[in-house]
């Protein structure tokens, strides 16, 4: 999978951009604050529909813009295709997903037409921060390669919320129907069936993996990394039932504390070293192999299920790791497309088919970036997704 050309609209700094990433390595380096994260965002909107930054859409239209758009050509098993997002804060359909031209009825029709795995600094919080990290973690993945499992936890979801507003209302006396507490739960159970079994499916999948790569990266035969996936139920026999009675059984306790106590949204990823509860006890050169490891099996596991590896974005990360570790990381990258973002392109002197980037603003805080090897300014030539209310 190879994005051939990224277009960006007013998003976040950038006026206007069109790049042809190179198919191997894209190094983007500047100043803190210069844009090079908001190309990173971009690639991960076209992937989910959604930052990985912010969930709140609005704050990447570019000040004093309308509306902001991003676009991506992928070339994806020797068949190319265009995915675009259009966000317009002001209008009923704030925000729309464009596929080869055409709008797409659904937020879902566009997962998996480019998938991405993303690196950041936060998750090298994914041994010790809570839980909702982890399960971010697997959701992330398993949206880009199963759209029913997208679709069952947006549902689910939206049921979630319904639910707890009604137990607010109750808690405040406002409002007392339980038939409308019936109705939402029973929306809750429907589709745990499905976020189940391939949660339950992808960790084991995922574990694998990384157990593998924590012992190639840390050399150290005697340290055996796991992940267990902690669902909310004991058993898997009758999961919609079993969840409806436990919604139940919880009612009193939930409007009490005015939210939903159990349910997959309190699920958890357990990881442990050898044994031990890795939040615990690990230095924190375990924790970074540990979370390096992951990630990279997330690349493993794209390749098994789709044949072909995704996009990597490495988001100022590589200062973040030793020499050891950026090695190991730029060993594995072998193949796949990636963009790097760093303030010092010395860090990665060591990459082969790269393509460097320098990315600044001009006087009004707008983006700008120059391809080093030619050094010349990247054109910014229209936006060219080929809509007639795109731009």
């Amino acid at each position: 999978m190879i994005i051939e050309s990224l277009k960006l609209h007013d998003f976040r700094n950038y006026e206007e951009l069109s790049l042809a990433p190179h198919p191997g390595i894209n190094i983007l380096f500047g100043q803190n604050g210069s844009g090079k994260t908001n190309l990173l965002e971009a690639v991960h909107y076209c992937a989910l529909g959604r930052s990985h930054r912010t969930s709140i859409d609005r704050e990447v239209v570019r000040k004093g813009a309308a509306m902001s758009a991003c676009g991506v050509q992928v070339r994806k098993s020797g068949v190319k295709v265009d995915v675009a997002v259009k966000l317009t804060p002001g209008e009923s359909r704030k925000k729309q997903v464009f596929l080869d031209r055409k709008r797409a009825d659904r937020l879902s029709d566009m997962m998996g037409k480019l998938q991405c795995v993303i690196f950041s600094p936060e998750d090298l919080m994914l041994v010790k921060e809570g839980p909702s990290i982890r399960r971010r973690f697997i959701d992330m993945l398993l949206s880009q390669l199963s759209t029913g499992y997208f679709v069952a936890l947006q549902q689910y979801n939206k049921a979630l919320e319904q639910r707890n507003a009604i137990l607010k209302e109750i808690k405040r006396g406002t409002h007392c129907d339980a038939a409308m507490l019936d109705a939402f739960e029973e929306a809750m159970a429907r589709p745990c069936e499905t976020i189940i079994s391939l949660r339950r499916r992808i960790v084991e999948q995922v574990a694998a993996f990384a157990a593998e790569k924590y012992r190639s990266i840390s050399g150290r035969e005697q340290e055996q990394f796991s992940m267990r996936y902690m669902c909310c139920l004991q058993n898997t026999a009758d999961i919609a039932d079993q969840v409806k009675a436990q919604l139940r059984k919880n009612r009193q306790e939930d409007v009490y504390r005015g939210s939903t106590t159990f349910g997959v949204h309190r699920e958890d990823i357990a990881l442990t070293l050898s044994g031990r509860e890795m939040k615990l006890f690990a230095s924190q050169g375990q924790i970074r192999t540990a979370a390096l490891s992951m990630k990279l099996a997330q690349l493993e596991v794209f390749r098994q299920q789709t044949g072909e590896a995704p996009i990597l974005l490495l988001d100022d990360v590589m200062s973040e790791l030793d020499m050891t570790r950026r090695t190991r990381l730029l060993e594995e990258i072998s193949g796949v497309q990636t963009f790097i973002t760093c303030t010092d392109e010395s860090d990665l002197e060591g990459c082969r088919e790269r393509r460097s980037y320098q990315v600044s603003t001009d006087e009004e805080g707008s983006a700008r970036i120059r391809e080093i090897s030619q050094g010349e300014q990247v054109k910014k030539p229209s936006f060219t997704i080929e809509d007639p209310d795109f731009t």
